[in-house]
């Protein structure tokens, strides 16, 4: 689709694999879809030998790669990665990006063709196991409201607004330590599921483009779950894989699909995210003074 630019969001599991086992099947799925932007987590192995795996994908999808900052102090250093398709884009900036994030995120800032206004491209895996970690996380987000953003990755979270994918019943989640992990403590003493993250989002003028595209394009699949469709013992099916945007991106928004599928399920435990944008459209929108105008439309 020419007149489309295309955007993966995927926490691919484990980055394919210690050993690469799934690696190859996941890039043979992105490249179906010939993603123009990629925001991936978990992209835990591509720093190894040389930035092998980073370099492979850039080969296979014709992309240009950046990861997070190196994260010494967390378990693991469980990256986030960033690419772009570097004849349609631009990069003015790839900043290493550290506190106050468990998993460092990925920023790039990318200028589209020649339009003026630059767009900035965050890949975010929110902490899985620490809700206060996530909402301080959704707050360090909120400071790029202010730009065109486009925010997307594993946020280890809920919407908070309702949904026909029910949240979790947690007296029935027989994996107490998930509970525990998805859920936070009100001044009662009582839990409630984490949607706080989301609140924070939305609150400080993020649209959440899976719920636009609902609520607004007629597309009501693009609220389908994106994890737990193997953890029943976790609650189940639920959307925790979102992608949101800033300062008028929902005005150029064509799509939002989720594809779950036999492939997507032996790839990772995350489904695939695939936006879609009308290009067009996009320009108008970084280039001033549209940007303002795209911006109010979309908070309509």
């Amino acid at each position: 689709m020419t007149d489309l630019v295309t955007v993966a969001v995927w926490n691919i599991e484990a980055d394919g694999g210690r050993n690469g086992e799934h690696r190859d099947l996941a890039l043979d799925v992105l490249t179906e879809f010939e993603p123009d932007i990629f925001l991936q987590q978990e992209a835990k192995f591509s720093r190894d030998r040389g930035s092998e795996r980073l370099h492979a994908a850039e080969n296979r999808l014709g992309l240009r790669g950046f990861l997070s900052a190196p994260n010494p102090h967390a378990d693991a250093d469980i990256a986030t990665a960033v690419y772009l398709r570097p004849t349609m884009f631009d990069v003015v900036e790839a900043r290493p990006r550290a506190k106050p994030w468990w998993l460092h995120p990925c920023h790039v800032v990318a200028r589209l063709g020649a339009c003026p206004v630059p767009l900035n491209l965050l890949s975010l895996h929110m902490c899985c196991f620490d809700a206060n970690q996530r909402l301080t996380e959704a707050c360090w987000t909120a400071m790029h409201a202010g730009g065109v953003t486009l925010a997307a990755g594993d946020t280890n979270s809920y919407p908070h607004n309702p949904e026909r994918l029910a949240l979790p019943d947690w007296a029935a989640v027989t994996d107490r330590a998930h509970m525990v992990h998805r859920t936070f403590l009100d001044a009662d003493g009582h839990r409630h599921s984490d949607t706080r993250p989301d609140a924070a989002l939305t609150d400080a003028g993020y649209l959440d483009l899976a719920r636009y595209a609902a609520d607004h394009l007629g597309q009501p699949e693009a609220l389908n779950a994106t994890a737990g469709q193997r953890k029943l013992d976790q609650g189940g099916p639920q959307r925790i894989d979102r992608a949101y945007g800033t300062g008028g991106l929902a005005s150029a928004l064509h799509s939002v699909e989720v594809v779950d599928n036999d492939d997507t399920r032996e790839a990772s435990d995350h489904s695939l995210l695939i936006l879609r944008f009308y290009q067009v459209r996009l320009e108008r929108v970084l280039t001033p003074p549209l940007a303002a105008a795209h911006t109010a439309e979309a908070l309509r």
